[in-house]
């Protein structure tokens, strides 16, 4: 037990750390489009330079997969890594949109093929029994770097610092490729028998209705999730700064993943998953209709409490519905998916921006997919989890 208990430590603590440096170049830009529109971009245009890094962050998700069944964990996040260094130092050509798209493009590949192989790694050699727990640990580094990378970057662009915000990215990226290759492979070792593992087909992971609906629900809550990317044009239109929110949030969210993350070992996953998504969208709602400062922050809180349990319960799920010969390929469809909801939100805030205000477009997106949600935990998982508890010996 001991032992086993070591092993998972020291692969958390081998992977947290390049998660968080990952997340980090992801969070520093979110704030980006605040730069875009200095430049004198229009909606439109800033929504596709910013969402374009979803878009190809979901189009490479099943690469980061194969990538991790073909070449190892290692070879896989030094590769990624680099598509990340490139694609950042594209951002230093402000004068030409085509390659701040290429580069928002190339840097999507590049975190979207690091994060799958981060979590499709831990999925395959952490036990179920520990799984909510690790997950909502590893969770860390996504949820931390919020806390402290928005409000930087804020402060960078409001000080006009533009040169240091632009190259923070870069150097991050070539970080993550030196501690990508030093990712513990014992574990993975061990899980595989020591030998060649026969890996399951996409044939197979799509006969599971249970995962079907549980993409569908991940990919909803992400929908939801993404409002992260263009909250500073809410906060804009306010005169408020978007960190009240993003790092109140990101806060919210570590606190809970800290002293919470043994309760996703035994919470009931299946019936709270998409509570956690409606939660979201009523703090997006109510950040829309009552925006101050205070309000801000309140709502930041609600919105990362909710997504700090809801992402390691998404991840935790996929392990519990799938066989482990199918994780990797389960864990990058899932992301892809989840990647999908990034992509498409604010394609949607930039169309509807011009015509209907932050307040409106805001509005819209997160009652629509907290009704979704609704919908999804009344007709299916609420009616699941009530026939297995009747069916429990």
């Amino acid at each position: 037990m001991l032992e086993k208990m070591s092993q998972d430590v020291k692969l958390l603590l081998s992977l947290l750390l390049p998660l968080l440096l990952i997340h980090c170049v992801q969070h520093i830009y979110l704030t980006y489009g605040t730069l875009l529109q200095s430049y004198g971009l229009s909606h439109e245009a800033t929504g596709w330079i910013l969402g374009v890094f979803f878009m190809a962050a979901m189009v490479t998700r099943p690469l980061g997969g194969w990538l991790l069944e073909s070449f190892g964990i290692r070879k896989a996040l030094v590769f990624s890594g680099m598509l990340s260094f490139i694609g950042c130092s594209l951002f230093f050509f402000e004068q030409r949109a085509d390659l701040l798209f290429i580069g928002r493009a190339i840097s999507g590949a590049g975190f979207s093929i690091y994060t799958t192989g981060v979590f499709s790694h831990q999925a395959v050699c952490v036990s179920a029994k520990m799984r909510g727990a690790m997950f909502a640990l590893l969770g860390l580094g996504g949820a931390l770097p919020m806390s402290f990378m928005v409000p930087f970057g804020e402060w960078l662009l409001l000080s006009s610092r533009y040169t240091l915000y632009l190259a923070i990215g870069p150097a991050l990226s070539l970080l993550c490729c030196f501690l990508g290759w030093r990712v513990s492979v014992t574990a993975a070792k061990e899980a595989r028998g020591g030998g060649e593992k026969s890996w399951g087909t996409y044939r197979g992971l799509f006969s599971s209705r249970r995962y079907l609906v549980l993409l569908l629900t991940g990919t909803t809550i992400a929908l939801i999730d993404a409002f992260i990317v263009n909250f500073s044009l809410l906060a804009a239109e306010k005169g408020l700064m978007a960190s009240y929110f993003l790092a109140s949030s990101s806060a919210a969210a570590v606190v809970l993943r800290l002293t919470g993350s043994h309760l996703l070992n035994v919470l009931p996953r299946v019936v709270l998953l998409a509570p956690c998504g409606i939660l979201m969208s009523c703090a997006i709602i109510m950040a829309s209709l009552f925006p101050t400062s205070g309000i801000f922050t309140i709502t930041g809180i609600l919105f990362g409490a909710a997504i700090g349990a809801g992402w390691p319960m998404y991840h935790s799920l996929i392990g519990d519905t799938l066989d482990p010969a199918l994780l990797p390929k389960g864990t990058s469809t899932a992301l892809l998916l989840f990647d999908f909801g990034f992509f498409i939100n604010p394609l949607i805030v930039g169309y509807f921006l011009p015509r209907f205000g932050a307040t409106g477009s805001f509005m819209t997106i997160a009652l629509a997919g907290g009704g979704a949600l609704a919908l999804l935990e009344i007709f299916y998982w609420l009616p699941l989890y009530l026939k297995k508890r009747i069916n429990r010996p």
